[in-house]
C-alpha cells in the first residue's frame, strides 16, 4: 500500500503546492476535475438561470441524489441534500419534541456548534443536555457500556457523532443506536466527517437522522451537505413545497430540495466527486483502506519524531479512520489559536484543538498526503518549542 508517496499528487487537485495540507478534514479540498466540472455547471446556471432552475435543476439534483444514495447505501427517498452537517442537525432537532425535565444525551467531543444548538434547543423547552465523557485514552467498551448507563426513563433524544471532530475517534454506532432504538428512543448523527472516511451503509445503521458533509471526504466543493431522515421533516424555511401541489410527489423533496433561490453547483457536483475519488485512488474501498493506513502511519512517526511513546495514543488504531489527533504541549504564554496562526502564516494547514484535557494537533491523510510529512511537521513543531505531553 502506497504511504511514503501521494496516490494522487497535488497537481490533480486545486490545493497550492506552497502549502503543506494536513487538514482535509476541517474544509475538504476539491480535485481539479471538480472544480473544473462545478465552474461548468455554475456557467449552465448563469448563461439560462429560469430555463436551468425550472426545466433542469429538479433531474439534476435527483441524479446528484442518486449517486450519493448508491454510496452511502441510504433510501434516495429519505435522503435530501443541505448546505452542511451543521445545518442537518438543525433540521433534524426542529422536528424533535421535548418537555421540562426531559434529557438530550450527547458527549464531551461533540462538535462545538452541535453543542451550541443543544443548549438552545434544551433552554428553550426546559429540557437538560446529559454530558458522557469520553475518556482518553479511549475505550470504545467502556464508553459503549457508559452510554448504556446514562439512559433514564427521561431520555428523550441521543445526539452522537459518528466520529468525534476535535479527537478522531470514531463511535462505534452500530452497538450504540441499539440501545436507544430498543426504548423507542430517537438517535441523532452528526456523521460530518464520516462519508469517504468509512463505508457506511445507512440503511443497516437504522439512526433516526444521519447527517453528513460531501465537501470533506467526497471532495466536493463547499457547501454541500446531506440529511437521511427515517421520521418526516419540515424544512427550516417554509417554502413553495408547503403547498401540495407543488414540487415533485415526494413531499420531503418538494420541501426540503428548494427553500429559495440558492446556488446548487456544490450538490450537483457531487457525482463528479465521487467518481474522480473513486478513480484516482482505485476505488473507494481501496481508497479509505488506504487513507487509514496512511493516519495510523503518520500518527506513530509524529509521535516518534517528537520522542514520544504508547502514552501519546489517545486511541488504538481501530477506532481510527483517516485522521489522527496527537496531544501536546505548548510554550509558556503561547495558546492553540496562536500557535494555529502562527502555522497558517508559515503554510501550514494543520489544526491546533482547545480542547479541554489539553491542546491537540490533528493530521489528516487523503490521496495527497504521505508518510513523510508526519516527520515534516515533527520538525516544525519542535522549532515552535511544542512538544508531546501524555494522553
Amino acid at each position: 500500500m502506497q504511504l511514503t508517496a501521494p496516490v494522487a499528487p497535488l497537481s490533480h487537485w486545486a490545493l497550492s503546492p506552497d502549502v503543506v495540507h494536513l487538514n482535509h478534514g476541517s474544509y475538504g479540498g476539491c480535485p481539479r476535475a471538480v472544480f473544473d466540472a462545478a465552474a461548468a455547471i455554475r456557467v449552465r446556471l448563469e448563461a439560462a438561470p429560469m430555463r436551468f432552475l425550472v426545466l433542469e435543476w429538479q433531474a439534476e439534483l435527483d441524479r446528484a441524489r442518486r449517486a450519493l444514495a448508491q454510496l452511502i447505501h441510504a433510501p434516495e427517498d429519505q435522503l435530501v441534500f443541505v448546505p452542511s452537517a451543521t445545518t442537518g442537525v438543525a433540521t433534524a432537532l426542529a422536528s424533535v419534541s421535548l418537555a421540562a425535565d426531559d434529557e438530550i444525551i450527547a458527549t464531551s467531543h461533540g462538535y462545538r456548534a452541535v453543542k451550541n444548538q443543544l443548549v438552545r434547543l434544551a433552554d428553550a423547552r426546559g429540557a437538560r443536555v446529559v454530558t458522557i465523557p469520553i475518556a482518553v485514552p479511549y475505550d470504545p467498551d467502556a464508553f459503549v457500556a457508559d452510554v448504556a448507563a446514562a439512559i433514564t426513563p427521561r431520555t428523550r433524544l441521543a445526539v452522537l457523532d459518528h466520529i468525534t471532530s476535535p479527537t478522531a475517534l470514531c463511535i462505534p454506532l452500530e452497538r450504540i443506536i441499539p440501545l436507544f432504538a430498543a426504548r423507542g428512543i430517537p438517535v441523532l448523527i452528526d456523521g460530518a466527517h464520516a462519508p469517504g472516511q468509512l463505508e457506511l451503509d445507512l440503511r443497516k445503521l437504522g439512526a433516526t437522522w444521519y447527517t453528513g458533509n460531501n465537501h470533506k471526504w467526497l471532495c466536493a466543493p463547499k457547501g454541500t451537505g446531506f440529511l437521511v431522515t427515517t421520521t418526516p421533516l419540515r424544512p427550516l424555511v417554509t417554502s413553495h413545497g408547503a403547498s401540495p401541489e407543488y414540487g415533485p410527489p415526494n413531499r420531503l423533496h418538494a420541501e426540503l430540495d428548494w427553500m429559495g433561490t440558492y446556488d446548487p453547483t456544490p450538490h450537483l457536483a457531487v457525482p463528479t466527486a465521487i467518481a474522480t475519488i473513486d478513480q484516482l485512488g482505485g476505488g473507494w474501498s481501496q481508497t479509505i483502506a488506504r487513507n487509514h493506513a496512511l493516519a495510523i502511519e503518520m500518527r506513530r512517526r509524529l509521535i516518534d519524531a517528537l520522542g514520544g511513546s504508547a502514552r501519546h495514543v489517545l486511541a488504538p488504531e481501530a477506532s481510527l479512520g483517516s485522521m489522527a489527533a496527537v496531544p501536546i504541549a505548548l510554550p509558556a504564554g503561547i495558546t492553540p489559536f496562536a500557535l494555529q496562526t502562527r502555522l497558517l502564516t508559515d503554510g501550514w494547514e494543520v489544526p491546533v484543538i482547545d480542547f479541554a484535557s489539553g491542546p491537540l494537533v490533528r493530521i489528516s491523510a487523503h490521496l495527497y498526503n504521505h508518510a513523510g510529512q508526519a516527520e515534516e511537521l515533527a520538525h516544525k513543531l519542535r522549532s515552535l518549542g511544542v512538544q508531546l505531553r501524555d494522553a
